[in-house]
């Protein structure tokens, strides 16, 4: 047999052992030339297919900065004076120019008490309630801050000190600050309040121990109640107010020094008072929209050059790249460039296309920009620019407002028609007639109700004289709203008086709007609040498109060719209400495409998974031939012995029969 080269025979012996390796090597050496070359060629794969995944993540992340049509409202915000005054603004700011000038800064409410020999002294024991609000400047009398809590904290012989105190309050966390100062003449307790703003003001009333409440001695030297003139036992040293701004010549009061509200997307921090107006602009920040999109185009080569070095042939060897031919990549490159090629003149009217804007496919594939044609695009038709790359909805009524889309939902415009309004649940109390005061009684004050599906714990009412029903609606409307559980749930309502009656609606809109009684004392029924179920809210109902659309709250979600569209309705009529537009663009198609390969389940997994499945095969094959060659050794070597033995006493029988024929008369002559 070629490649055998058996030695010893015609020798001594026979050299077994190196004959059976030769002979299995032979016999093996064509299966596993074979399986080194399938699993050469196998990880070549996954390697490749590891550059191919790595390179769709990147190009994917690359896409992250123009999917979201929140993208591409990119303002910049300066100030002339960003000492005085610091602007910031998010993606719903517009452009535009203000001037402000700031007359007042907000600041926080400072008390300090008389001089105490020794902060240990004992100073009385009894009850302080902490209350936040600030003084109606007509009644002079104490307007509760609905989105603050009373704070009522206990002083008894263990901490009557005035170390004691501060320690109590500064451990109970409510929103003010304690502190101890020597003056040099003796120990002073100061408070302050974390919050700025008039609406924080505090409000320092005392229960001492000895009855008298507001005698200057024992605990009641800490009282500082603006309603009670003789309870003014704390210093004032900094009042409560609001920080004052001209914006553009409208003046704006604000609890704090940040007025978020002025302008929408817009904040504005102010650090210190000005002496002529500080400029702020806000305007769109178009290069980085631009350098978002040529990242993209350059992205995009390098995933074209990406897909050619894996699955294309070299030019100047001829040689294939490791997945050439493979269906998977062939069929994403398809799609990359059936995305990037595609019309979208059914959502836009200029610009329809990469092209329209100055991006351009060349003849291997790649992208290439014409900036000042994109300039001009993105400047002039923002919004078409944005609807050609992202996800975006838009509406034609400024009173109805796009909120999302499904993944199936399709592309196009839709009609809206509003059918019915959202409403909100009420509650209508028993005419108690107009005019006239009421009175509610101490202990007979509460009621235990039911808003929005979310029951409230008991609220009491603060008992006393109210002059009018507008006054007395106010009143229950703060403790309502100051409801530990209704605050936590996101809960609250608004109480008014007309015609006799107290009518309390909840601030929320739609069916699942409620207000019920579940319990009240007779005080609170005297007011005309009998237990008993309100009148339920309605959602809104309406179509999008060609079928009705399914309203919960304010918001219709389409059916059909409108399916998945979300629209939220603010304001208005019922009627006709123009339409709401969708688009996916460029790189939220070619996104939702790349997760479909690089997915955890995607396309490419699955073909990771399948080379890696190879291997283990080949591995297995390896296994079973060294099996097999194993027995074809055991088989030879067992053979091979028994020729060696066998050819051992044919010698031995050769060397006997020579030997004695050597003996023979005349073998000598012979």
């Amino acid at each position: 047999m070629q490649g055998i080269n058996p030695t010893g025979l015609g020798g001594s012996s026979l050299d077994v052992e190196g004959l059976v390796d030769q002979l299995v090597t032979a016999e093996g050496a064509p299966a596993q030339n074979r399986l080194d070359r399938q699993e050469i060629e196998t990880q070549s794969s996954i390697s490749a297919f590891g550059v191919f995944r790595g390179a769709l993540s990147d190009f994917q992340a690359s896409l992250e900065a123009l999917r979201s049509s929140q993208d591409f409202n990119k303002i910049s915000a300066t100030s002339s004076d960003e000492d005085k005054i610091v602007i910031s603004a998010n993606n719903e700011a517009q452009a535009g120019a203000y001037s402000v000038d700031v007359e007042q800064l907000a600041q926080s409410h400072r008390l300090t008490s008389e001089s105490f020999a020794s902060e240990l002294e004992s100073i009385g024991t009894g009850n302080l309630s902490f209350q936040f609000g600030r003084i109606d400047s007509t009644s002079g009398q104490f307007v509760s801050n609905d989105q603050a809590t009373i704070k009522n904290i206990q002083i008894s012989d263990e901490n009557n000190s005035l170390l004691g105190v501060a320690q109590a309050i500064n451990q109970a966390e409510f929103g003010v600050r304690a502190s101890i100062i020597n003056d040099g003449k003796g120990h002073r307790l100061a408070l302050s309040t974390e919050a700025t703003g008039e609406i924080n003001s505090l409000r320092l009333v005392v229960s001492d121990q000895d009855g008298l409440m507001n005698d200057g001695s024992g605990l009641s030297r800490l009282s500082y109640d603006p309603t009670q003139p003789n309870a003014l036992n704390m210093i004032e040293t900094a009042k409560a107010q609001d920080a004052v701004v001209l914006l553009d010549g409208i003046r704006i009061k604000n609890a704090s020094n940040n007025i978020d509200e002025a302008i929408k997307g817009v904040s504005v921090e102010v650090n210190a008072l000005t002496d002529k107006p500080v400029l702020l602009t806000t305007e769109f920040d178009i290069a980085a929209v631009q350098e978002s999109i040529q990242s993209f185009v350059a992205s995009y080569n390098e995933i074209v050059n990406t897909i050619q070095s894996v699955s294309g042939i070299d030019p100047e060897t001829g040689v294939a790249g490791p997945l050439a031919g493979d269906s998977s990549v062939r069929g994403l490159a398809e799609q990359i460039r059936r995305v990037i090629g595609a019309s979208y003149n059914g959502v836009n009217e200029d610009h329809g296309s990469l092209a329209s804007i100055g991006i351009e496919t060349q003849r291997n594939g790649s992208l290439v920009v014409d900036e000042s044609k994109l300039r001009n695009a993105i400047e002039e038709e923002l919004a078409q620019v944005t609807k050609l790359f992202s996800r975006a909805g838009a509406t034609s009524d400024p009173l109805i407002r796009y909120v999302s889309a499904s993944d199936d939902a399709n592309m196009g415009t839709h009609d809206i028609t509003i059918t019915q309004l959202a409403s909100k649940g009420s509650y209508i109390g028993r005419d108690i007639g107009p005019g006239g005061p009421r009175t509610v009684q101490a202990g007979e004050n509460s009621l235990v109700m039911r808003v929005d599906g979310v029951t409230s714990s008991k609220i009491s009412v603060e008992a006393g004289v109210y002059e009018s029903g507008l006054q007395l609606a106010e009143a229950i409307q703060g403790q309502m709203n100051k409801d530990e559980i209704f605050k936590r749930e996101g809960v609250s309502v608004s109480v008014s008086y007309a015609l006799g009656q107290l009518v309390i609606t909840s601030n929320r809109l739609g069916g699942q709007s409620r207000v019920d009684v579940i319990s009240a004392d007779n005080s609170i029924k005297d007011l005309g609040i009998d237990p008993a179920e309100g009148i339920a809210g309605e959602n809104i109902a309406g179509r999008i498109g060609r079928l009705g659309a399914e309203g919960q709250g304010q918001a219709l979600t389409g059916t059909g060719d409108a399916q998945g569209i979300k629209i939220e309705v603010i304001g208005g009529k019922e009627g006709k209400r123009g339409n709401v537009s969708f688009s996916m663009g460029v790189a939220e198609q070619l996104s939702k495409s790349l997760d479909r390969y690089i997915g955890n389940q995607g396309v490419l997994q699955s073909r990771s998974e399948g080379l890696n499945r190879r291997i283990e095969d080949i591995n297995q094959q390896r296994d079973q031939l060294a099996r097999r060659l194993e027995t074809s050794e055991k088989r030879l070597m067992k053979q091979f012995s028994t020729l060696d033995a066998t050819l051992g006493k044919m010698r031995s029988t050769s060397n006997f029969l020579s030997s004695r024929l050597a003996t023979l008369p005349g073998a000598s002559d012979n």
